[in-house]
């Protein structure tokens, strides 16, 4: 899978600014329990932006799987494949726990209306169990691709390194949630060195 630097760098970017643009849609359950949120996040005129925002999450997890293509191609021997492992599982868990975060919501819609509504600890849980996977799972395991590609010779200037390195710090600890803020930050810098160096290559239009 070859990915350019532009086609990279806009995932990066789509990485760094759709989920929490997906989050404020959706405006999922979590944090400190509330049965009005669940309430809210549940009823039927909320449905839509839900079922919006898990796509908009999972666009986010394509445009991550499309940086961490270009960033195998920098990466020589073993240590590439173990790279795009954690890369893949990463994606993965992304992707599923963004489904998990709106399966309450998406029960009641495929219920033919035997389901009025769910328990708010049910569907509270079922929310926060989806963020765990996500941010958790997801969170480690791009954790442990980017020390992998910290760990190769790359040949990336060394602040990029430094600010992967600080990534990766973030993704590890991202069951906390917190931060993986870094992480977002991370994606949106490596978005924009990306394109403009893209760009860079381009040969000036010579007058004739």
């Amino acid at each position: 899978m070859t990915v350019n630097s532009r086609i990279a760098g806009a995932g990066a970017l789509a990485f760094g600014i759709l989920p929490l643009a997906g989050a404020i849609l959706g405006n999922p359950p979590g944090g400190n329990y509330s049965a009005k949120d669940v309430a809210d996040f549940l009823a039927k005129s909320h449905r839509p932006a839900v079922f919006a925002s898990v796509y908009i999450a999972i666009l986010a997890g394509v445009g991550l799987l499309l940086l961490l293509a270009h960033l195998r191609e920098t990466i020589a021997g073993e240590r590439a494949t173990l790279f795009w492992g954690f890369g893949i599982a990463a994606v993965s868990a992304w992707s599923i726990g963004a489904a998990i975060v709106v399966s309450p919501a998406t029960a009641l819609a495929f219920s033919g209306g035997k389901l009025a509504t769910l328990p708010s600890p049910v569907a509270y849980a079922l929310s926060e169990a989806g963020w765990a996977v996500m941010y958790g799972g997801g969170g480690v395991l791009l954790g442990c691709a980017l020390v992998t590609y910290l760990a190769a010779r790359t040949g990336a200037p060394v602040w990029v390194r430094y600010a992967t390195g600080v990534a990766a710090l973030g993704s590890l600890a991202a069951i906390a949630w917190f931060p993986f803020f870094l992480v977002y930050l991370w994606a949106i810098v490596m978005g924009i060195r990306l394109v403009a160096s893209d760009r860079s290559r381009v040969a000036p239009v010579v007058p004739a």
